[in-house]
């Protein structure tokens, strides 16, 4: 078992993938702890997938899943997750949105024994460098009051792309999510919660990517539709059939 698992989803990111791969690594060498990288290619339709074989067969410490499909972020997450081998778990998005110093900042929650620890651009001391449009702020945000008030989730931010787990937690929630796109980040908060996890957040700097690949107005109908599977899955005792049966929800 090493260290530290990071796992990074990506779709479509030839554009930024040697370069921030070449940060991240260079970052974590730092650390000075035993990691893996876990690249998961979502069925990219770029060059993204030969290149990420380019650096598997050059680099240290970097492994790669591939889907030949896109099915969807929350699928690409899960599967790095299940694959990870570290002690701690964390995922974060390839544009580097959230600058890749606070993956110690969460290391450092995830040591102090929170079992899940997520970032949040919405604490006092967050900061937002590099804003979203306008419209993509407000359904950002009408996103995020249902699902705290639909969900019961109690955190500030819920799709800020860093989070980590202690790996006992990370399977346990995982092995139960079902939400394969961009609602799987109120899921995974919610099945947290059900299990009895505490979640810590810590503030982080966000630099938004105006190359984004989320078509807003899409995604904002279909995360609306996956949160009232959440809510079916709960009710139908979907969620209590699987995960390993160390904790019931």
């Amino acid at each position: 078992m090493c260290y530290l698992s990071l796992v990074i989803p990506l779709y479509n990111e030839e554009s930024c993938l040697n370069k921030n791969l070449e940060t991240i690594k260079a970052y974590l060498d730092t650390l000075k702890k035993d990691y893996e990288i876990i690249l998961v290619n979502d069925g990219s339709t770029d060059n993204t997938a030969s290149i990420i074989e380019e650096i598997v067969r050059d680099t240290q410490r970097v492994r790669f899943l591939n889907s030949l499909l896109n099915k969807g972020k929350g699928h690409a997450v899960k599967s790095g997750v299940l694959d990870a081998t570290g002690k701690y778990i964390v995922s974060t998005d390839a544009d580097l949105a959230v600058p890749v110093h606070f993956i110690s900042r969460c290391l450092k929650r995830l040591e102090r024994g929170i079992p899940m620890v997520i970032g949040s651009r919405h604490l006092p001391q967050s900061s937002l460098r590099v804003r979203e449009h306008l419209v993509r702020q407000f359904l950002g945000g009408v996103f995020r009051r249902l699902a705290q008030l639909s969900l019961g989730l109690r955190v500030s931010d819920i799709t800020c792309g860093l989070k980590g787990f202690e790996k006992e937690a990370a399977l346990d929630i995982f092995s139960r999510s079902r939400i394969e796109r961009w609602g799987y980040d109120a899921e995974i908060i919610f099945l947290a919660q059900k299990l009895g996890y505490a979640i810590g957040e810590i503030p982080v700097e966000w630099y938004h990517s105006f190359d984004s690949k989320v078509k807003v107005a899409s995604a904002s109908v279909r995360t609306l539709t996956e949160m009232l599977q959440i809510q079916y899955y709960y009710l139908t005792n979907t969620y209590k059939q699987c995960g390993d049966g160390k904790k019931r929800i």
